[in-house]
């Protein structure tokens, strides 16, 4: 069921430029850690000193965006797990919610698990943009969708972040995560983000869930099944991509 559509608030507008001025650095510092390889290989004098001044300014962005974080957003180092119980419910109802002092919880946790993710399965530099990731939560408070059933909500969601393409730039797969390379990799990631709230709602404790494992195992299962979410995110089909969803639940 969905109901009108509210309009942008001087809120939505101030949390978007926020973002897009972090996504301003983190497109520098993207475009400073490839430059950081030029000596790799056969290196010239002057490649040799071209990385080393781009690992240079690559530390001092890495220092400025740290201390940001510290005294802006401090809560971003403190989110609960994906596989907290319950996450699905509150990243559900941070789409709703607008916050100038900082990010809402959607946005912070699916931003920091792409992040998180491609650092274990993609090798660097990859690059994710914040403010996307906080446009796919805008255009799912503009649908205003209402819905009990966990898996059809985050198929809303993942057609949402599917569309944002938030990766906006990524290395090669690792071994063992060639699906991130088969199809889109604002699909393959965002699932496993989704993946990992819906086995919290099933109980998986997180003492006995290595994450090594999970990403194993869910890299494992998403592959075969990409080809028809990729269908059914073109058609916006959320019936049929919450039914790919628990379908990667139950095999799990």
């Amino acid at each position: 069921m969905t109901t009108a559509a509210p309009t942008a608030t001087l809120t939505d507008h101030a949390v978007c430029v926020a973002a897009g001025l972090r996504d301003g650095l983190r497109t520098a510092q993207y475009y400073v850690r490839d430059m950081s390889q030029a000596d790799a290989g056969q290196p010239t004098v002057l490649s040799r000193l071209v990385g080393r001044l781009a690992r240079w300014a690559d530390g001092l962005l890495s220092f400025a965006a740290d201390l940001s974080i510290r005294l802006l957003l401090p809560q971003w180092r403190n989110l609960p797990s994906p596989f907290a119980p319950h996450m699905v419910d509150e990243v559900t109802r941070a789409i709703r919610e607008n916050r100038l002092a900082m990010t809402s919880l959607f946005t912070a946790y699916f931003f920091r698990s792409s992040r998180h993710i491609l650092e274990r399965c993609a090798d660097p530099p990859f690059l994710v943009l914040e403010h996307r990731v906080d446009a796919a939560r805008r255009a799912l408070a503009a649908e205003n969708v209402q819905s009990s059933d966990e898996t059809l909500a985050l198929a809303h969601i993942l057609v949402a972040l599917a569309e944002a393409r938030a990766i906006a730039r990524i290395g090669s797969a690792r071994p063992g995560f060639a699906h991130l390379n088969s199809t889109d990799p604002n699909l393959s990631v965002m699932a496993t983000a989704c993946l990992a709230l819906l086995l919290a709602e099933e109980g998986k404790p997180i003492e006995t869930l290595d994450e090594d494992e999970f990403f194993a195992i869910s890299a494992a299962l998403l592959g075969p099944r990409l080809p028809a979410m990729e269908r059914a995110v073109k058609a916006r089909d959320h019936a049929a991509l919450a039914g790919e969803l628990a379908a990667l639940r139950d095999l799990y």
